[in-house]
Parts: structure tokens; sequence; C-alpha cells
């Protein structure tokens, strides 16, 4: 069948033949086409819209089999995890590291605890409470001594607690009447030297805490 069939036809009014309704004149005669020209058939008409009726439907289930081929050909995406499993793991191989032997495993991927390392608390730092400046043959309750020029003398400070963490730090009011050296391995004890006649103030701290002494040199 051809696609002219499809086209409604028109009877020509000179020649009484029939051609197709899309063209102005007639092929047979060549009279233009009158506004009264008819249709041959009704029959032709409905033909006509069944044909088209039947290529739409053709052309729709073409399309639904083409989409549903494409689907059940295109591959299917597997989310597989990426964990390497040694051959026999978790199956209980004894050889392979499981128990049964059976050499294969059941495909349950199996993740170890995270272990988070553990954070060691430091210790609370010691603060001192008090703090005292001691020397060897010193009298209990005095602060103060004498000296004479050339003199050298060991003090050390007495920190309570004795396990607290802070530093002694030492000081003198006049460097040339009395100065210290502070011993390299304890910060705690120095070596005070009478350098000339007069009178100083030596300090020793700790944290808020201090104390003092006062050296005399004649």
């Amino acid at each position: 069948m051809r696609v002219m069939d499809f086209i409604p036809k028109v009877k020509c009014g000179r020649c009484d033949r029939s051609y197709a309704g899309l063209k102005l004149n007639c092929p047979h005669c060549g009279a233009g086409r009158s506004r009264g020209g008819k249709r041959t058939a009704d029959s032709a008409d409905a033909t006509a819209r069944r044909m088209i009726k039947v290529l739409l439907a053709l052309v729709l289930v073409v399309t639904t089999i083409s989409i549903a081929v494409m689907d059940l050909s295109t591959d299917p995406v597997v989310d597989t995890p990426d964990v390497g499993l040694a051959q026999g793991a978790g199956t209980g191989d004894p050889e392979n590291g499981g128990e049964n032997g059976s050499g294969e495993h059941s495909g349950d991927v199996v993740v170890p605890p995270i272990v988070l390392p553990t954070q060691e608390t430091p210790p609370a730092q010691v603060e001192a409470t008090s703090i005292d400046i001691e020397w060897r043959a010193k009298r209990a309750g005095v602060n103060d001594m004498a000296l004479r020029v050339g003199d050298e003398l060991e003090l050390w400070a007495e920190i309570w607690p004795s396990d607290a963490d802070a530093i002694v730090t030492w000081e003198t009011d006049a460097h040339t009447v009395a100065n210290f050296t502070i011993h390299p391995e304890d910060h705690r004890r120095v070596t005070l030297e009478a350098r000339g006649a007069g009178q100083t103030i030596i300090r020793a701290a700790v944290g808020e805490e201090r104390a003092e002494v006062i050296v005399r040199v004649r």
C-alpha cells in the first residue's frame, strides 16, 4: 500500500475522474479543483484513519520493545566491598585461618573493631605550699647570718610538699656584697659568696611562696 492511498480523493467536476485531494488541478484533464469536489468514498477515509492508527500503534510497540531490550542488555552494577579476604578466612580452616577446613568462605565480610589509642592523662602538677632557706648549722627561727669577705656557704630551699614541680628562683639585693651560684644539677641549691662589706637580702621563690635571709658581711 502506498502513501497516496491514505490521502482522501476528490472527483473532478469536468471529467468525473478521481484524484488525490492534495492536488489543486485534475491530473487527467487539467481542470481546477472546484469547491464542490467531493471525496470518492467515505470508506477510503475510514481506511486511511485505521491505517494511521495501526502505524502509530506499531511505532509505540516497537519503541517499547527497544527500550526493554536496552534495559536487559545493560550489565547490572554490583557493589562489592573492597576487602581482601584470605582463602579460608572466616570459614574455620585451621591451615587457612579457619576452623572447619573447607577452604571457602560464606561471603560475609568481617570488619575488625576499631581500637582507638588510649590517651594517658598527664599527672596533675603539684604546687608548692611553702618554702624556706636552709644552711648548715642554722639555728631554728633565725633568718640572718654573718660572714667575712671571701667566705662561701651553701644554701638550699626546703619546699613543701617535697615533690612539688615548681622551679626555685634566687635573687640578691646587692651583688657586690654577696652573690650566689646556682647548682648546675639542682636549682634548689646555691653557693653563696661574700664579696664585700655591707648587708644584703637573699631571696628564694617558688610559685607564690617567698623566703628570704639577711646576710651581713664584714
